[in-house]
């Protein structure tokens, strides 16, 4: 019998919304996990695979631009479509900017495939408290309006205080069936 492939997740955003950042410091804490850069043909400068140990595999997806490359959007869908281990796709939004048009296409794009998906708010120490309340307020109210697939709690995190890189470090184990369960006793 073929082994099962190993879990995946996935990680999309904007351009400089952090992703690289994040995905440095959600392993920066875990001297175990080797993060290798895989380049996969045909994917080269596009989308990276980062096998997590033999526990899972992180896809760091491309960014999109302001223009979401029609490319972007052609090569996310074909993965998307054809992903059958892909555990959750992480969109990650600048905490500072909140939702900007290309969120609401890649928004878009994970409801119509039905796929499980998780906001993740980043660089939450550049916004202010007000500005960062005003921008959770909004993409909560819009979660619980306009989406179907996303997970109802958003994840606030900075790469640059580590501030929620823990929580959603666990989160991700969670997803994946890597969390030790906890006796509650």
């Amino acid at each position: 019998p073929s082994l099962p492939l190993p879990l995946q997740v996935c990680f999309i955003g904007r351009s400089n919304v952090g992703k690289s950042s994040l995905i440095r410091a959600l392993f920066s804490l875990a001297p175990e996990v080797e993060v290798r850069v895989s380049k996969t043909p045909g994917h080269t400068k596009k989308m990276n695979f980062f096998k997590v140990g033999k526990y899972f595999t992180l896809v760091d997806m491309p960014g999109y631009g302001y223009r979401a490359p029609q490319d972007f959007v052609e090569m996310v869908e074909a993965y998307l479509q054809e992903r059958h281990n892909l555990k959750r796709t992480f969109l990650l939004v600048d905490g500072v900017v909140g939702l900007e048009k290309t969120d609401h296409m890649a928004v878009e794009m994970l409801e119509e495939f039905g796929i499980p998906y998780v906001m993740v708010l980043t660089k939450i120490d550049r916004a202010s408290r007000g500005l960062l309340l005003k921008n959770v307020l909004e993409i909560q109210e819009f979660v619980k309006e306009s989406t179907q697939g996303c997970f109802p709690q958003l994840f606030l995190v900075s790469s640059v205080e580590f501030s929620g890189v823990h929580l959603l470090r666990c989160f991700v184990a969670h997803v994946t069936g890597n969390m030790p369960t906890v006796d509650a006793s």
